[in-house]
């Protein structure tokens, strides 16, 4: 695969009304456990915000998935090369738009393979993208960066809910420093969770019908699992000024007026959906059979969280961009311009 090359152009700064040395074109991907996000924004350095909002795109890559089916925890040369054409297919996508400088974070389905490192080595040998597999910690800042960034929340009184693919961060700034829980439970592993409960060992199957006896001791499941939050973060969603900020996966993705939601909320959309299958699901909220696969289990997961922690209302402000907005204000990332 021929190496993609982004050109600089001096002058773009200027032509833009600009100043050069304060604003940087950048090309971010977030590499996540079943898609590839992309976002190019213009950045101010001085200020550290988005200024100019130019490309959002995605391709849908289930790397947790295939791990999930992998008896060795490696990803298959089938899955790799989907990945490394796809990340070649958005770069091509980024490059209309003349970035500076790109950067890609990976997270739960490269940490987790075994032959992650080798696939990140690949991508920047065929597509020139550097690439950084993050810590679930990194990952839970970047989430809260890209958060408040949607919002004008003060950032002592937000905390992020990053929903993802194969984990889940709760992140809130506690003076000079930030605090992350780091969940274990994400969209793939809580829906083979509720397969296994009933008897079903194949990853590849649907979980749908989910009844109440089984959606009720995923509930406890979670609620025994997510016991270890620190004692900071819990007194943080305990004040009644903080705002959680939900990113990622929207567990309440298709159902109307769904940008605010608490636990009451979440059950109720719950119980509607007891015992439908994949084909009642999709024909009740008109979605493909793969979004159908996962609606209820990240209903299940969402309420079995808000409880574990407490939680009131949640704003939904996910970004199409998710950890690639984070990744956009993150100085550690854009030290180095991209080599022509």
């Amino acid at each position: 695969m021929k190496k993609l090359v982004f050109f600089l152009f001096p002058l773009f700064a200027t032509l833009h009304g600009i100043g050069c040395c304060e604003i940087q074109r950048r090309a971010a991907f977030d590499i996540g456990s079943g898609r590839i996000k992309l976002q190019v924004s213009d950045v101010d350095i001085e200020a550290n915000k988005i200024v100019n909002l130019l490309l959002t795109d995605t391709a849908e890559v289930p790397l947790r998935e295939e791990l999930e089916k992998s008896l060795e925890g490696g990803l298959s040369a089938e899955i790799q090369n989907q990945a490394v054409e796809a990340i070649a297919k958005l770069m091509e996508k980024a490059a209309a738009f003349q970035p500076e400088a790109c950067h890609a974070v990976a997270t739960e389905g490269l940490r987790l393979a075994v032959n992650g490192q080798a696939l990140v080595e690949r991508i920047e040998k065929e597509t020139g993208l550097p690439v950084t597999i993050i810590s679930q910690e990194e990952e839970g800042i970047l989430g809260f960066l890209s958060a408040v960034n949607e919002t004008d929340v003060d950032l002592e009184k937000a905390v992020a809910w990053d929903f993802g693919g194969g984990s889940f961060q709760i992140t809130a700034k506690c003076g000079d420093r930030y605090c992350v829980y780091q969940g274990r439970i994400g969209k793939v592993p809580l829906k083979n969770r509720l397969l296994r409960m009933q008897g079903i060992d194949d990853p590849l199957c649907s979980p749908n019908p989910i009844g109440k006896v089984h959606a009720e001791r995923a509930i406890q499941f979670i609620l025994a699992n997510v016991d270890d939050v620190p004692d900071e973060l819990r007194q943080k969603l305990d004040r009644p000024d903080v705002v959680v900020l939900g990113i990622g996966i929207h567990p309440l993705w298709g159902i109307k007026d769904s940008a605010f939601y608490d636990p009451r909320c979440v059950y109720g959309e719950l119980e509607e959906r007891w015992d439908l299958t994949d084909e009642e699901i999709c024909e009740k909220e008109s979605c493909p059979k793969q979004a159908a696969v996962y609606l209820v289990s990240n209903l299940v997961l969402a309420y079995g969280v808000m409880q574990a922690l407490g939680m009131g209302q949640v704003h939904y402000v996910g970004t199409q961009g998710a950890n690639a907005v984070g990744t956009l204000l993150s100085p550690k990332y854009w030290g180095k311009e991209i080599n022509n």
